[in-house]
């Protein structure tokens, strides 16, 4: 009896521990889509959630940009087209933007934040976002 008492409370322990972690992202990654980036998150659990803050930050940036905040929708993939990197990036020495960029995940829970981060490795040139924009015109 007292074996069954110890397993069952062992088991309530880890299932409030899971509860308490609330949401499971298994992938938060940012990429280029032509002049945009794309910024991808997946959820295996969104227990808790109350929302999500995603945020940006040029290198030549002291500190991150709020871009938006979503609200959980039970949906297992989150997408974000940031098209206003290039425009709302501060310049840095001889005219170049200032690249790379970190995005940032923050996931508001009941049981506290969690935050993620991901950072393009390279930023393409400007004839790179031209043809970009170009394409997307046509499309």
């Amino acid at each position: 009896m007292l074996h069954k008492v110890g397993f069952s409370l062992l088991l309530m322990v880890l299932l409030s521990a899971l509860l308490a972690f609330g949401a499971t992202v298994t992938l938060f990654q940012a990429s280029y889509d032509n002049s945009n980036v794309r910024v991808v998150w997946e959820v295996a659990n969104e227990s808790g959630v109350q929302n999500y803050d995603l945020y940006r930050k040029a290198n030549s940036e002291p500190t991150f940009t709020k871009l938006s905040t979503l609200s959980p929708s039970g949906q297992a993939r989150y997408q974000y087209m940031d098209a206003d990197v290039y425009r709302g990036a501060a310049a840095g020495a001889a005219g170049t933007l200032g690249g790379p960029f970190t995005y940032r995940l923050t996931v508001r829970t009941t049981a506290g934040d969690q935050s993620y981060t991901s950072t393009l490795g390279d930023t393409p040139s400007a004839v790179q976002r031209s043809w970009g924009s170009i394409k997307s015109m046509f499309r």
